[in-house]
């Protein structure tokens, strides 16, 4: 034998050893610490985007993505730009274009559970209790529920407790929510081309009074003097928990929804502006102001003057020529009020989910609390209030939160079979788990509760029912819950996201939509 070829059958032996060992790693890597998943439907949008068409808007040069289903008819009359009014129709042209866009890919830390406990509003991949061997095996929600917990969902809002302590209202990190606002109006979104439009359009959501004092030049409010106000018109533009996400789906029921950011970049033309903004919600009228070197937020309940209760807090004040960026936030039972990205001043107030159930229905204790339950208030009214103008703002904005919807349970509930002991729960028509005091949703030791961001599209925890047959003889016969046996990892990026389409194939990712999950 020639030595070489002694040389090159060990380089061949060795080449492949290599790759058998690349491998083995690259399975248990996949197997025990990332995994890549995709996501195949809307139940996390805008999170995270199942197939679903990209529109755009000539008008405001917005894009916007809206879910997908290919065995569903559609009319170009459906689309809309949401920012223009949910009446606005999309020029034919664009509306058209049925160019389906695969889901988001995202990556799943299998490794951090067994270490760590899963935290409240993780987005979480686990094993589909009720079918984990069919083809939606595997499920992505928002964990909002931990073990041995009650949770009521009441408003909307996620209320917990433990043992027998005291329903307490679930506040979500300020990074988590910062990237849960969901857009319902900009003033930067106006037509460009009005003569284009097949409609008129009836101009931005705010009425502004006196008319006299007040100009919009393009995307900027002028105020030329003295006191001024700006009002929003709920007959313009609603704000509740709908998602342009959902434009094509069925209808169905809004709910009215109170916790909003509210913003704008302000230009004062002297150091003696006053600004302020009020919210009337949950039975109370909300107030953030700034005047001078003094913020202040108050709270006070609309029936009741002497419940007034006001909190100040010291800033920088607002400077004539110089740009400032100011944001009211209500959201969770928490006012907060940010100048310049950063937060200057919070006041929290504490409701459980009974009283603020009456707060948004008007409801007094003479009403059984059984007969409120999951209801919903009435659209809140917004107001800005100006003293000692002139000065400019523009890029007004209007967002809203996550908003948990309650519901009724159907037949699908039912699919698998029934323990014993477990009817009432299941029972046909009967609320939604965890949004009824006759159903409060009780976690034991070792059981999670989650729900979907899209919550009016989403079949999570609150809906979906029996086990299967496997995990209920395997694991839990708990309907509803998600047990610990059951968790795969937590959702960490996007790190492929819904891709472009080259003929028929998914190939080219938006990489300017790669992210991390919060």
């Amino acid at each position: 034998m020639h030595p070489n070829e002694h040389s090159e059958d060990t380089g061949v032996i060795k080449t492949i050893q290599s790759l058998v060992v690349a491998f083995v790693l690259a399975m248990v890597f996949r197997g025990f610490v990332v995994e890549g998943f995709v996501i195949p439907t809307g139940s996390m949008a805008p999170t995270l985007l199942g197939q679903h068409l990209l529109k755009h808007s000539d008008q405001t040069g917005e894009y916007f993505p809206v879910g997908f289903d290919i065995q569903r008819n559609i009319g170009p009359e459906r689309f809309v730009d949401p920012l223009l009014g949910k009446a606005m129709p999309l020029p034919l042209a664009e509306a058209k274009k049925i160019t389906p866009r695969s889901g988001d890919r995202v990556l799943v830390l299998k490794m951090l559970y067994p270490f760590f406990e899963p935290e409240r509003f993780d987005v979480v991949v686990f094993k589909n209790p009720t079918d984990t061997q069919g083809v939606a095996a595997n499920y992505i929600k928002r964990l909002i529920g931990l073990p041995n917990e009650t949770l009521w969902i009441a408003d909307g809002e996620i209320f917990a407790k433990r043992g027998d302590g005291s329903f307490l209202i679930q506040r979500k990190p300020e990074h988590i929510q910062k990237l849960l606002w969901r857009p319902v109006s900009n003033s930067d979104a106006i037509p460009t081309d009005s003569l284009a439009l097949t409609r008129p359009w009836q101009g931005p959501p705010w009425r502004a009074t006196p008319r006299a004092n007040w100009t919009l030049d393009s995307r900027t409010w002028q105020c030329t003097g003295g006191n001024a106000t700006l009002t929003w018109d709920h007959n313009k533009m609603s704000i509740d928990d709908g998602l342009s996400y959902n434009m094509l789906m069925p209808m169905s029921r809004k709910e009215p929804i109170s916790d909003i950011r509210v913003g704008a970049t302000i230009i004062p033309s002297n150091d003696a502006l006053v600004v302020s903004f009020e919210l009337q919600a949950v039975g109370h009228i909300f107030g953030w102001t700034i005047e001078g070197s003094t913020a202040k937020l108050t709270k006070q309940i609309v029936s009741d003057p002497s419940s007034l209760t006001t909190l100040e807090f010291d800033i920088d004040p607002l400077q004539a020529g110089e740009l400032t960026k100011v944001e009211f936030w209500h959201v969770d039972q928490l006012l907060a009020l940010y100048i310049n990205d950063q937060r200057v001043g919070e006041m929290l107030y504490d409701y459980g989910p009974e009283g603020r159930l009456r707060l948004v229905t008007g409801a007094d204790q003479s009403v059984p609390i059984e007969e409120i339950a999951g209801r919903g208030g009435t659209a809140p009214l917004l107001s800005w209030k100006f003293k000692n103008a002139p000065f400019t703002m523009s890029k007004v904005t209007v967002d809203h939160d996550l908003y948990y919807q309650s519901g009724r349970l159907r037949s699908r509930a039912t699919k698998n079979p029934t323990t014993p002991g477990n009817e009432k729960l299941v029972e046909i028509d009967s609320p939604a788990f965890g949004t009824h005091p006759d159903k409060l949703a009780v976690l034991g030791p070792d059981q999670f509760m989650m729900a979907g961001d899209n919550s009016a599209y989403s079949l999570d925890g609150r809906l979906w029912g029996n086990p299967d047959e496997f995990v209920a003889a395997q694991i839990d016969t708990a309907p509803f819950l998600v047990n610990r046996d059951l968790l795969i990892g937590k959702a960490w990026c996007v790190y492929w996201p819904s891709a472009f389409r080259v003929g028929n194939f998914p190939i080219i990712p938006d990489f300017g939509a790669v992210r991390f999950i919060r």
